[in-house]
């Protein structure tokens, strides 16, 4: 059963070491001879033809891109996908990218447009068997327990609902950013953020109700 919790947590708070065993170190890029460029730099590199530049940017962002991609398919193998395709449209369309928007969000924009698709396709489930038995309150177990537990809650809400509280709570991007990536007005993001976060909560105690009634 899952251990009741004051408060469910937010979605910045589910288990990196989970997501770092899921998605694992596979297709990891070394850092290029331009490790010290400045974003704008390696992007106009990129736009001119220089791989290493777009190896850099690969090794800068491929671990954001993956954790993004996770929280929001709940699947590793989707993410992989959904990072190699995404690396792949940046790579297509940089020479276009005038930078005026900050490439973070761009490149966001993509992975969460990627997602979004692919949920319209199918929609993730983490089943409750493969939660953890905790063994005492604040254990690793527990916080594993407890990340899993957010993962299934996140599964559940609708996309878009989804993608605006792992945005922001998870990768920390501004109500502007989000605007941004979403291609939403300030006011829309939240409005949604609002409502995401009252869908988090409402079924995350209701995952706490019926794990209790299964005890």
């Amino acid at each position: 059963m899952l251990e009741r919790t004051s408060r469910p947590p937010s979605a910045s708070k589910l288990s990196e070491d989970a997501v770092e065993e899921a998605i694992g170190p596979q297709g990891a890029t070394q850092p290029g001879r331009l490790r010290g460029a400045d974003e704008a730099e390696l992007v106009a590199a990129c736009a001119d033809g220089r791989p290493e530049a777009f190896r850099e940017l690969l090794a800068r962002h491929r671990r954001s891109v993956l954790t993004l991609a996770y929280h929001m398919l709940g699947n590793a193998e989707d993410a992989e996908d959904v990072a190699q395709e995404a690396f792949v449209r940046v790579f297509q369309a940089i020479p276009r990218f005038r930078q005026q928007a900050a490439f973070t969000t761009w490149l966001y924009r993509i992975v969460t447009n990627l997602c979004l698709g692919r949920q319209r396709r199918r929609r993730p489930v983490v089943e409750l068997e493969t939660l953890a038995e905790p063994s005492a309150p604040d254990s690793p177990s527990q916080q594993v327990t407890e990340g899993l537990a957010a993962r299934q809650v996140l599964a559940q809400m609708p996309a878009q609902l989804r993608a605006i509280l792992v945005l922001r709570e998870q990768e920390e991007l501004s109500y502007e950013e989000i605007a941004k990536a979403l291609a939403l007005p300030v006011g829309t993001v939240r409005s949604r953020l609002s409502k995401a976060r009252a869908c988090f909560r409402r079924l995350w105690s209701e995952l706490l109700q019926s794990a209790e009634g299964n005890a």
